[in-house]
């Protein structure tokens, strides 16, 4: 039997929580690029999601050239569509200290963000250093992504219901609560989570 969402289901977050998941993302990063000796040279965040905390940090990381890259899921064909590509993009190319941090809002399986990679690979050559980071993170799916050199979150979340109630205890995950921005609203994540 699927789950059947209702609005007390949905969390909103505050502005301050998204402050207080930006900071530890920040510092997540901050500590891989002194490590690894890197700068990030573009930030392409998977809109509508990632939009927000991609602003925030470009600001943080005074990271200027932003590659915005748009990505639907269609619940008729089942299949991801791509709205905004990197094609539409004139870029330089990048040295081997320059990497691309890639921004969403929230993970929940990590097809869209294996799709926005493989754009960024198709651009900037296989060879590129991506850097993924999402606000919230379903457990289950967390390691999801591939090709990239380091992944972090702020949050992990159950949205796909593969762990029990206890598992959720365990990692002190809320087994029903699925996360909502401050930039969102609850009718058209009801309206999502009911189409899946």
């Amino acid at each position: 039997m699927n789950y059947v969402y209702t609005e007390k289901d949905l969390a909103l977050i505050s502005w301050e929580l998204i402050d207080k998941f930006i900071d530890k993302l920040y510092d997540d990063i901050i500590n891989y690029l002194k490590k690894e000796n890197l700068v990030i040279k573009y930030i392409v965040p998977i809109m509508r999601g990632g939009g927000v905390p991609a602003i925030k940090l470009s600001h943080m990381f005074n990271v200027i050239d932003m590659l915005p890259i748009q990505l639907k899921y269609n619940h008729e064909t089942c299949n991801v569509d791509l709205k905004i590509d990197l094609d539409n993009y004139q870029v330089d190319k990048l040295n081997d200290k320059e990497c691309i941090l890639l921004i969403e809002g929230n993970h929940v399986t990590g097809k869209t963000a294996n799709i926005a990679a493989s754009q960024i690979r198709h651009k900037f050559g296989d060879n590129v250093k991506i850097i993924y980071i999402s606000l919230t993170r379903d457990y289950t799916y967390r390691n999801s992504v591939q090709g990239v050199c380091y992944t972090t979150w702020a949050m992990t979340t159950n949205e796909t219901k593969q762990l029990t109630v206890e598992e959720c205890n365990k990692l002190n995950i809320d087994y029903n609560l699925v996360s909502v921005y401050p930039w969102e609203n609850n009718q058209e994540e009801l309206k999502e989570l009911k189409a899946e």
